[in-house]
């Protein structure tokens, strides 16, 4: 404290801020809806999409300016030689190019559109982002669920080893019995690595997609829980999906671009004129005109950029009917997978994994009393993992599941 008193009064404030923010995140668990809003702050991979947004607002700003071009100045001067004597001739004029033919109109609505599209694919962007998040939590969710399990077959292995070499020096067992206890605590060790490699990458995963430094702790805050959601609708999803999805947007907003942008290219086949005013100075005369200046439209007329105009127009038409009928395949997709998943965690879960927990604790005082040998414990053993291992994939997949719907109808929520 008396160091942050020396502190000069105009920093404190910082070094506070920075003293009690710092590690809030570390000590603080972290939910999956922190989780997506810490993505949506910090992920780089919406640096592009952004930018591209914010040049898209840069260039509607220009295209909003009534003049696209400058006035131009000319000035002329000489000496006019005759016999009576020399005399200096100037002139002097300035001109400016107007659009008449609706060129300006056309230009903001291409700028207009572009902009339309370029933060509806940011939102895109933005919505997948989220769906990685909750795919990657959850699977964290999971691994960190196989690992207590994995930990538990581990102890329970050594708890095994050490009642096979008790039943030994009684007497009760063979020799065979005790290696194949210890066989089996080897493998429970490395699957207990194993599983401790995946969480660390799944967090791994989770860290990069919401920019935290590696030296942070992270704890997570929440549970794979079952679905008890009705069925969806696939159709209403799907017109659901056509209306709001941001990538769909963007697809139509691009062929609003193209479209005005074949207006834009046609009305620059027609040229636009200049008007001016000149004043010039000859023989001691002062003169002062009006100019009208206009391209003659013999060679270029644009025919270049209506051409790609026209191509671009095509191309972005097909491209959204292709994402139109994308879409609908992938929420029916998305759908079926949901469902598929529902199913499994209700066949896995409840009155199944009760009946294994409940074998799993009889074998194991079965085996303590001299019931049961060694490898009738193994075969109830390994099943009640593999049960309990099975319900956390179908809860992780039910998850994804749900990740991958939200993405595809559009929610970011």
């Amino acid at each position: 404290m008396q160091t942050f008193h020396r502190l000069p009064t105009r920093l404190r404030p910082w070094w506070l801020l920075l003293f009690l923010s710092a590690p809030a995140l570390a000590e603080k668990p972290l939910t999956l809806e922190r989780a997506v809003s810490l993505a949506l702050e910090r992920s780089p991979t919406l640096v592009t999409s952004e930018t591209e947004a914010a040049l898209a607002r840069a260039q509607a700003q220009g295209a909003s300016l009534l003049f696209q071009s400058n006035p131009e100045l000319e000035v002329a001067a000489g000496p006019r030689v005759r016999e009576g004597g020399n005399s200096l001739d100037l002139g002097l004029g300035v001109s400016q190019q107007f659009e008449i033919f609706g060129q300006r109109g056309a230009r903001r609505a291409v700028a207009e559109a572009l902009v339309v599209g370029s933060e509806a694919r940011l939102q895109a962007r933005r919505i997948e982002l989220a769906a990685e998040v909750r795919e990657a939590f959850g699977r964290a969710l999971a691994t960190e669920q196989d690992v207590q399990i994995t930990e538990e077959a581990r102890r329970l292995a050594e708890e095994a080893l050490r009642a096979a070499e008790q039943r030994l020096e009684a007497g009760a067992t063979s020799r065979i019995e005790v290696n194949a206890a210890r066989v089996e605590l080897g493998r429970a060790r490395r699957e207990y690595a194993a599983v401790t490699q995946r969480r660390a990458v799944a967090l791994g995963a989770l860290r990069l997609l919401i920019g935290l430094e590696a030296a942070e702790e992270l704890t997570l805050e929440g549970s794979l829980s079952a679905d008890a959601s009705p069925p969806v609708e696939v159709e209403a999803l799907a017109e659901q999906a056509l209306a709001g999805r941001a990538d769909v947007r963007a697809a139509r907003a691009e062929l609003e671009a193209a479209q005005a942008e074949r207006a834009l290219a046609a009305r620059e086949a027609l040229p636009s004129p200049r008007l001016g005013v000149a004043y010039s100075r000859e023989e001691g005369a002062q003169i002062i005109q009006g100019t009208l200046g206009i391209a003659l439209p013999l060679f270029q007329r644009n025919q270049a950029a209506r051409g790609i105009s026209a191509v671009r127009v095509a191309q972005a038409e097909r491209s959204l009917q292709a994402l139109e009928r994308a879409v609908r395949l992938e929420v029916r997709l998305s759908a079926e997978r949901l469902r598929g998943a529902q199913v499994a965690v209700a066949a896995g879960s409840g009155d199944v994994l009760a009946a294994q927990e409940e074998n799993l604790a009889l074998i194991n005082e079965a085996y303590r009393a001299g019931k049961v040998d060694f490898f009738e414990l193994l075969i109830i053993r390994r099943e009640s993992l593999d049960a309990r291992r099975a319900s956390i994939e179908a809860l992780e997949e039910l998850n994804a599941a749900q990740a991958q719907l939200k993405r595809v109808v559009g929610s970011i929520q």
